[in-house]
């Protein structure tokens, strides 16, 4: 019995994938952006390579799994960078691969403020095997595979090293336009505002806010806002907070290049299943800033 209702309950969570696939967002943000925003990788004209890895529902099979990646390199001389974003996503059958290139450049508008703009391109790959829920039922029968082109946009005011405040459409599907022919899988455009900024306390001490805000059509506006205090700019302690009731504490180290940064989500409001199947999220977060310097921001 217990099985039978685990496999509804995925199942009616794929099918809810299919008819509105929303890619899961993570609360490292203050500390990777360049997945959400690819203006972003002009903060660290050196280069960046980070990824970000999340469990959720932990206990149960098949639960959501998501690993971000991201990887850039800076070209000084003209104020841009280029680089390349990874996502790959599970949730019970379903897998969601996503691979784009993109190209941001820099304007300064002022002695300390820049403006970034990026564009980016790539593919995404869905994998739903239905079949393998219930083999005997018409409506799970057909495994549906699909691949299709997205493109998209990214624009930032920042100023180095103090704070920043973006704007984004990272994922908009072709096939959605009809440019790449009719798509069995309803992608919805979502959109990213993020914002952080970093605050000097004395010569030891730093305080970085961060705030993410994700719409797409016909949902309601998810929201992550964070504070994170660090002493001599390598260990740091903070909380997140998100809309509907989730929190998560976090910690950050920093030693040269190198960041490393994990993060425990709950929701105090929901009662655990059993003693084996809880509703907590894990997060594990580790970038490497080249040039051997690291930083906060």
């Amino acid at each position: 019995m217990k099985n039978f209702l685990l496999t509804t309950v995925l199942a009616a969570a794929s099918v809810l994938t299919l008819h509105a696939q929303q890619p899961l967002t993570y609360t490292q943000h203050g500390q990777l952006r360049t997945s959400l925003n690819p203006a972003a990788s002009l903060l660290h004209m050196e280069g960046e390579v980070a990824v970000v890895g999340r469990r959720q529902w932990v206990g149960i099979d098949g639960a959501p799994t998501a690993f971000w990646g991201s990887g850039h390199m800076g070209f000084g001389s003209f104020g841009a960078t280029a680089g390349v974003n990874i996502r790959h996503e599970r949730l019970a059958v379903e897998k969601l691969t996503e691979a784009s290139a993109f190209f941001a450049k820099g304007i300064r508008i002022s002695e300390s403020e820049y403006v970034g703009l990026s564009l980016n391109a790539g593919i995404a790959y869905h994998d739903g095997r239905f079949s393998q829920l219930d083999p005997a039922d018409p409506a799970f029968r057909e495994d549906i595979t699909e691949t299709d082109a997205l493109v998209g946009f990214g624009v930032m005011l920042y100023r180095p090293s103090r704070y920043y405040v973006g704007l984004s459409l990272p994922r908009l599907m072709l096939g959605n336009l009809g440019v790449t022919g009719d798509s069995r899988y309803n992608f919805r455009n979502q959109y990213h505002l993020s914002a952080g900024a970093l605050f000097g306390l004395g010569a030891d001490f730093n305080f970085r806010p961060a705030l993410l805000v994700t719409y797409a059509g016909n949902l309601r506006p998810q929201a992550d806002v964070q504070a994170m205090f660090f002493v001599k700019e390598i260990f740091g302690l903070g909380m997140n907070v998100r809309t509907y009731g989730d929190l998560a504490g976090m910690a950050e180290f920093h030693f040269g290049g190198f960041g490393v940064g994990y993060s425990y989500q709950f929701n105090p409001g929901n009662e655990p299943q059993n003693r084996r199947v809880g509703n907590t999220t894990h997060e594990l977060g580790l970038n490497y800033r080249f040039g051997g310097v690291g930083g906060l921001l």
